[in-house]
């Protein structure tokens, strides 16, 4: 196996700490490949006191004061890693959890997407991809090409290529915005609009390893005020044990 610099980018502003601090504890615990890993944890909070010493992470600070505005970052924020030491970087929700043993050969690749669980169901056939003509997330429901719908929650490959893909669909989203309009689901459309015209290695989704959006009943993880100061403040206690959530409470995993 390839030994291998691979960065990990977590997008984790306000109640998405606590998962994004999970999922590294997580990915740590189960991961079995012999990469060097590192992880990029953009945050309104400094994850050092939560995390085990052994853990290789960068903290960057970041505020968001919605939603959107944290998901439309993702792509700004993998610019900013352009001169990183990482030669491959992945982008992962920070509420994806892990709960089996993995190495990294199953995302590995140059430009690498995942296939949306509805993608052969109620996202089949286009249905997914955004129709309004005048953004730059648009695909048209005629389009003769192959249609795979992607996650919005995973992507990544060699930096370079991740890098340059980012900053296409970072344009994009300036210019929808001179326009006024926010495609349905945000960043996912834009992914999916250049993944259609640029296919990735494309993940299938019974191969992808991990938990997409799993947010361990935390609540309405949307909301900025989300109160998790309880769960912090339990993380705190446990910086070197390894934990999960469920039903807003934090289960040491022994």
């Amino acid at each position: 196996m390839e030994n291998r610099n691979i960065g990990i980018v977590i997008l984790a502003t306000n109640a998405y700490f606590v998962l994004g601090v999970r999922f590294i504890k997580k990915f740590m615990h189960y991961y079995g490949g012999n990469s060097n890993i590192k992880f990029y944890f953009f945050s309104d909070t400094d994850p050092t006191l939560y995390l085990p010493d052994f853990v290789n992470f960068e903290y960057h600070e970041a505020q968001h004061n919605s939603w959107v505005d944290a998901t439309n970052d993702k792509f700004r924020n993998m610019i900013d890693l352009a001169e990183c030491d990482s030669d491959y970087l992945y982008y992962f929700d920070a509420d994806t959890n892990v709960s089996k043993n993995f190495d990294d050969d199953w995302f590995i690749g140059d430009l690498v997407g995942g296939e949306h669980y509805g993608n052969r169901s109620w996202l089949a056939n286009g249905a997914g991809f955004d129709k309004n003509p005048a953004s730059k997330a648009y695909v048209p429901a005629d389009t003769p090409l192959q249609c795979t719908y992607h996650y919005g929650a995973f992507f990544g490959g060699r930096k370079d290529n991740v890098v340059s893909f980012c900053k296409t669909l970072r344009e994009w989203q300036i210019e929808d915005k001179k326009i006024q309009y926010e495609p349905g689901v945000n960043d996912e459309s834009y992914i999916n609009a250049y993944f259609h015209y640029n296919p990735p290695y494309t993940v299938p989704c019974e191969k992808f390893m991990f938990d997409v959006s799993d947010k361990g009943g935390i609540g309405e993880t949307r909301n900025t005020k989300l109160d998790v100061s309880k769960i912090k403040q339990k993380m705190l206690y446990n910086r070197d044990n390894l934990f999960d959530i469920s039903n807003n409470e934090i289960r040491i995993i022994e």
